[in-house]
């Protein structure tokens, strides 16, 4: 039986109309406003140097024992700022990196907060707690974000992955969470329908996830772009991207990428 959840429209997750708020319109082409969650995009740290030394030093890997994972993300630092903040996005090439937030109740919350948990008509970078867990491993997992006219949040993913010298290269996402870290490789970027993917396809079923993403390949659209050599298959994890789509906001564009081998 499907899952009864907040359905997620293009209508909502874009702002590229104007949303009306106290009695003015807030229009996609205003900037974000600063998250504190910026301060920790990953880097490496001296802190984490140093305490990635000392685990090499104090038990050194070997066939049988590998050094523990140390995530050049702080996210004890994040958990302070939001405890909600699960992961963290980052598009290869671009300036796209943002907190992941997940609110455990309401899946609309932060369509109109950000990822410090404050109110901002930007949103944030979330997923849904009704269909998707905060560990990557489901079949398929689905980051919504705001469209905005300043490139910030989502708002560059349309135009990046629309240009062939940019897809040309083969672009990859990397999810960082506090265990691992995960690298897709993007197979398709392509404009789709506000259909509720989650809710319409139980991926758990090969036939039913074999029979979504061909049907994705087999996009006719001058704006899409496919990199068969990451086709998924069923088993497979496949992350992604949805916001909406420029010229038509009815819909969405979606960003598709194949969990790689190793990070499975």
């Amino acid at each position: 039986m499907k899952k009864k959840g907040v359905y997620i429209t293009c209508g909502l997750v874009c702002l590229a109309a104007a949303v009306i708020a106290s009695g003015k319109a807030y229009l996609s082409s205003h900037s974000v406003p600063a998250d504190k969650s910026a301060a920790f995009a990953p880097t490496e740290t001296e802190a984490q140097t140093q305490a990635a030394t000392e685990v090499t030093e104090t038990t050194p890997p070997t066939t049988e024992t590998e050094a523990p994972y140390v995530s050049p993300v702080d996210f004890a630092g994040l958990k302070e700022v939001n405890p909600d903040i699960y992961a963290w996005l980052s598009i290869e090439n671009t300036e796209t990196s943002y907190a992941i937030v997940q609110d455990p109740e309401d899946d609309s919350y932060y369509l109109t907060h950000n990822s410090d948990g404050d109110y901002s008509p930007g949103g944030a970078i979330f997923s849904e707690h009704v269909y998707n867990g905060t560990d990557f491993q489901d079949p398929v997992t689905i980051l919504y974000g705001h469209f905005m006219r300043d490139g910030s949040l989502f708002g560059s993913l349309q135009p990046d992955f629309t240009d062939d010298e940019f897809f040309g290269k083969s672009p990859k996402i990397t999810v960082y969470t506090p265990e691992a870290e995960y690298t897709y490789g993007v197979f398709a970027a392509v404009p789709y329908s506000n259909d509720h993917i989650l809710y319409y396809h139980q991926f758990e079923d090969e036939y039913a996830f074999q029979g979504f993403f061909d049907e994705v390949m087999s996009t006719r659209d001058l704006s899409a772009k496919f990199n068969e050599s990451y086709a998924p298959e069923p088993g497979d994890k496949v992350l992604i991207l949805s916001t909406c789509l420029i010229g038509n906001n009815q819909n969405r564009f979606l960003v598709m990428g194949k969990m790689l081998p190793g990070d499975q």
